[in-house]
């Protein structure tokens, strides 16, 4: 099939791109934590010296506090810069598996939707800088309800800190690749029997939904019905968290086309699979 490899390819490239902008910011977060880490410490150290009441005023301003020290040790400064660097470049890539977008500007209009779309990803990344503040919140009044000592909510903070850096890293990770599949579905047309083509890597990560599916062309109206077991529209959010690959359009013309409805695959992504499959067996 003519048109396979090129398909693929991109479909590849798309993923490398997501995968390095999710190396990045977990390199940039991690640099973020080391800081929060060294202020909270401090933090509890002043705590310790003049006692947490559980005072209404004052667990408000406790909230606060934890708020500003986040903010302070660089996370809403990355999440500005997360909700910009590389995007561009990975809907560019989005919008070249098109053919008509290969010679054609982006239009205005498509170009701002691309731009509300990055600014809806850095403001969910926001909210979760919320979220962080309000779990060590948490953990604050219970140690202090508690009566724990100040090791021991030093602990407690560190491990709540984990469990949420874990949890952002995972959003943006996710929120990019469903970024991805935001940018196609800015230009697809909306009619059920619009193809498209499951395509992405193939190899040891590969997880059993996209197992499943990788390879194969589904038209709108299929992928609508599937449920990927983790988050809801398989259309925007394809195998579910950290999904790695995309739904890549076919032209009405494509010799793909006749794979729709066989529950066949591109041979290409056949032989991967196999080596991939005789590679879990050897394991």
């Amino acid at each position: 099939m003519s048109d396979v490899s090129g398909l693929l390819s991109d479909a590849e490239r798309i993923a490398e791109l997501a995968d390095s902008l999710s190396a990045w910011f977990a390199g940039q977060l991690s640099d973020v934590l080391r800081r929060l880490e060294r202020r909270l410490r401090d933090w509890a150290d002043t705590e310790a010296q003049e006692g947490v009441t559980v005072e209404a005023a004052r667990l408000a301003l406790v909230r606060r506090e934890l708020r500003d020290l986040l903010d302070s040790s660089g996370y809403d400064a990355l999440i500005a810069e997360a909700s910009v660097k590389g995007l561009d470049t990975l809907a560019a890539q989005v919008l070249s598996t098109r053919t008509a977008q290969r010679v054609a500007s982006v239009p205005t209009s498509l170009s701002q939707q691309i731009n509300g779309l990055q600014e809806f990803l850095g403001l969910d990344l926001l909210d979760q800088g919320d979220v962080i503040a309000r779990d060590l919140w948490r953990a604050v009044m219970r140690g202090v309800i508690a009566g724990e000592d100040h090791a021991a909510l030093v602990g407690d903070l560190a491990d709540t800190l984990d469990r949420s850096i874990a949890s952002v890293r995972t959003l943006y990770d996710t929120s990019v690749s469903i970024y991805g599949r935001q940018v196609e579905a800015l230009q697809a047309t909306g009619e059920p029997e619009e193809a498209f083509l499951y395509a992405g890597p193939v190899d040891g990560k590969i997880r059993p939904f996209c197992y499943e599916h990788v390879g194969k062309v589904y038209t709108r109206k299929e992928i609508d019905r599937m449920d990927n077991g983790q988050l809801p529209n398989v259309f925007l959010t394809g195998g579910g968290y950290n999904c790695r690959h995309s739904l890549v359009a076919i032209s009405k013309f494509s010799e793909l086309q006749d794979l729709v409805g066989t529950d066949e695959r591109v041979p290409e992504v056949t032989s991967r699979l196999k080596a991939v499959t005789k590679e879990r067996k050897a394991a």
